[in-house]
């Protein structure tokens, strides 16, 4: 006989949380929990004897998907950032204060980088459009704008964290 889903749930409990705490999640534990609960959940639903213990199959679903939610979380905080207050000056992009300006602001980074700051950003220009124009590919615009922000979200911290 088959057991029961809160059978199941009441046997791997502990394991959740080995998996939890081996994985160093201190912060939302109830969420990661709940989560673990549903991968559970669907390792028991879709689980096939013949392919192995149930065990180890349960233990890499929950497993895996943690670390999923892990790197989702990790990689939305990296392009996600929060500045307690607003500068009261705005910035000019017109004119000879923006070159000024700007320079400030991208000193740190390649021709390139500069080059898809202000075709994309200043200008409003499509990565397409900027690839036609320097004779390259979209993806390597694409690069260039990666680590361009990169690189700006640094500086940004910096200040914000010397302020």
């Amino acid at each position: 006989m088959k057991p029961t889903f809160e059978e199941v749930l009441d046997q791997y409990t502990p394991m959740i949380h080995h998996i939890i705490k081996t994985l160093n999640i201190y912060k939302e534990k109830d969420r990661y929990v709940h989560e673990a609960t549903i991968a559970l959940w669907e390792a028991f639903c879709s689980q096939d004897c013949r392919k192995g213990s149930f065990t180890s199959y349960a233990y890499s679903s929950m497993r895996g998907k943690l670390l999923n939610l892990l790197k989702k979380e990790v990689r939305w905080e990296n392009t996600h950032t929060f500045v307690e207050e607003l500068p009261e000056e705005g910035f000019d992009f017109t004119g000879e204060a923006a070159d000024v300006g700007l320079e400030e602001y991208t000193c740190h980074l390649t021709v390139r980088q500069k080059k898809w700051v202000v075709e994309c950003i200043i200008k409003g220009k499509r990565l397409e459009e900027v690839a036609v124009d320097e004779g390259v590919t979209v993806s390597a615009v694409k690069s260039w704008r990666a680590e361009a922000l990169q690189k700006l979200r640094r500086e940004v911290n910096k200040i914000t964290l010397n302020s």
